[in-house]
């Protein structure tokens, strides 16, 4: 397992990795259904495994 495996993206980094807003990726955090679901990090901090937003990111890329 590579140290990029566990890394947690907070959502600003998140929206940039998959080229969108924040107000889209919480959208569609919360209205797609096989979108990586959120980590909770600390009590007001939440992030995604980055390597879970890529793989979703290639199976998108792949299905168009």
């Amino acid at each position: 397992m590579h140290a990029n495996d566990t890394q947690i993206v907070r959502p600003a980094e998140a929206a940039k990795l998959l080229g969108v807003s924040k107000s889209t990726l919480y959208h569609w955090s919360k209205h797609t259904p096989d979108f990586p679901t959120r980590i909770q990090v600390g009590p007001r901090t939440t992030g995604w495994l980055k390597h879970e937003l890529l793989a979703w990111l290639e199976a998108r890329r792949d299905a168009a």
